[in-house]
């Protein structure tokens, strides 16, 4: 499959996995939970999540990125992905009565067994899904992606309506756990089997020793914001930061997400060839910012309106703090693959290094926000994306020879292509019209007035991206043509 083709399964993947979840999120607050129950629900979650940096080991990484795997292996490094995982469940499910203590919450306990209940099955998806990406197969993947998640969120809302409050969301991922897990084995199965031998299983081995480092760390400084936020200023503003942040990641996800995940593996197989990297990353840095940067700046001018029409009064708080998390998000997507590539280079012990200061300074700088209240929080995560900036850029621009000022560059048609994406939106409030008296249509039409102007913008300065976007309007365009001439 080529990149381009992988890419675009890829992005229908992502569209349908976001469409699907985020339908689900905003039934499920404006209908069934509050603040409260959705806060509840992620310091559950966070706290799984941080215990369950043990559970992939860099398997999918060592699968899907090494030029070299033995193929009649695959079962072994299956069995350890789920020996693995089955501990992380055993460790989640018995610490449950101490986090719900700790926390002072007494329904933690059982939220965090349902959590513990899907790392007893998503670990066997684990390497039939590494090998799919290995084998550039996004078709398949895309029916893992969006089969797991309309299963999940169905389950969700289903249970909400129910009444079953936070434990609606946790039943949600157990759901997803189990579609994942059986669509994955249905394209690529792979049964564990005890290893005969440590030898069959030592070049993974090898790898994980240094990549769960690496994963521990990032996982500690990403999931460890909403404990945070929860142990200093309580269940209601961690539902708020939650929401705020999922909102802003999903749609970051959502544009450039698809984009990254098929570069992994065209960047290993260049790496492999000995062909250069440097021009390829600078092209995938701009693709990544005339899209995010554009989404971004547009959430961040309209984030009361879209919090107010989709999740109601009861969410009002959160459009603050969605602002200047949407501004935050700008800054880590402007360094792509900023784990990925070190892994593919060899420069892994370096990486480790460079990720534990990252995420000293991302706890560092939100404890110590947390203590002027829940804006400052959200305010912190522009803090730290300038931190988390210059020491990526840094690091890359050394590893794959190129010079930051051709980051900056970009960076700066980006920036030109973002303000005329956000220049309806920046008018409107000039003339006063804002909040939910937008309604869905005044906000529909506005968005895609930015969409125009946006399109015009990475026209008139021939910003990198605008080649990608010739190719994709030329792509949808030639089934129409087609029809015309017949």
């Amino acid at each position: 499959m080529t990149v381009r083709r992988a890419a675009a399964w890829s992005l229908a993947a992502q569209y349908t996995t976001f469409a699907t979840q985020f339908a689900a999120s905003v039934i499920i607050s404006r209908f069934f939970l509050l603040p409260a129950d959705v806060g509840l629900f992620s310091i559950a979650l966070a706290a799984a999540m941080v215990v369950s940096i043990f559970q992939d080991m860099g398997i999918t990484r060592f699968v899907s990125g090494q030029p070299e795997m033995r193929r009649d292996a695959v079962s072994d490094y299956a069995a350890v992905a789920v020996a693995i995982g089955w501990a992380v469940a055993a460790v989640v499910a018995l610490s449950a009565p101490i986090l719900a203590g700790f926390f002072g919450e007494p329904a933690l306990a059982g939220l965090l067994v349902l959590i513990a209940a899907s790392y007893l099955i998503a670990p066997f998806a684990t390497v039939p899904a590494a090998l799919l990406v290995r084998e550039m197969n996004f078709r398949a993947l895309f029916r893992v992606n969006a089969g797991s998640a309309l299963m999940g969120s169905g389950v969700a809302v289903a249970m909400a309506w129910q009444g079953f409050g936070a434990a609606s969301l946790a039943w949600g991922v157990l759901a997803t756990a189990l579609a994942r897990t059986g669509i994955a084995l249905a394209h690529r199965p792979v049964w564990p089997r005890v290893p005969q031998s440590i030898a069959a299983i030592r070049p993974m081995l090898n790898f994980s020793s240094s990549s769960f480092v690496l994963s521990a760390s990032a996982a500690i400084g990403m999931r460890s914001q909403d404990l945070i936020v929860g142990r200093l200023l309580g269940v209601v503003s961690t539902g708020l930061f939650s929401r705020a942040g999922a909102l802003a990641g999903q749609l970051s996800s959502l544009v450039t997400g698809a984009i990254s995940s098929v570069f992994y593996p065209a960047f290993a197989r260049k790496r492999d060839a000995g062909a250069p990297l440097g021009a390829p990353y600078l092209h995938l840095v701009a693709c990544n910012t005339a899209l995010n940067w554009a989404a971004m700046v547009g959430l961040a001018l309209a984030a009361e309106p879209i919090v107010l029409l989709l999740y109601g009064e009861n969410w009002a708080e959160v459009a603050p703090l969605l602002r200047w998390m949407a501004i935050g998000e700008m800054l880590f997507v402007a360094i792509p693959l900023q784990m990925d590539v070190p892994i593919l280079l060899g420069r892994i012990r370096t990486l480790i290094w460079i990720n534990l200061l990252d995420t000293v300074a991302a706890i560092a700088l939100l404890a110590l926000a947390c203590l002027w209240g829940l804006e400052a929080a959200a305010l912190s995560r522009i803090a730290y994306g300038l931190v988390w900036w210059s020491i990526y850029a840094n690091f890359q621009s050394r590893l794959l020879s190129f010079r930051i000022a051709a980051l900056l560059t970009i960076y700066a048609r980006s920036a030109l292509c973002a303000l005329s994406a956000g220049l309806p939106l920046l008018i409107a409030t000039w003339l006063g019209w804002k909040g939910a008296g937008l309604g869905f249509g005044g906000l529909a039409l506005l968005i895609c007035t930015g969409v125009l102007t946006w399109i015009a913008a990475i026209a008139l300065t021939r910003h990198p991206a605008w080649d990608e976007i010739r190719l994709a309007l030329a792509t949808l365009a030639r089934p129409l043509r087609a029809r015309l001439a017949g």
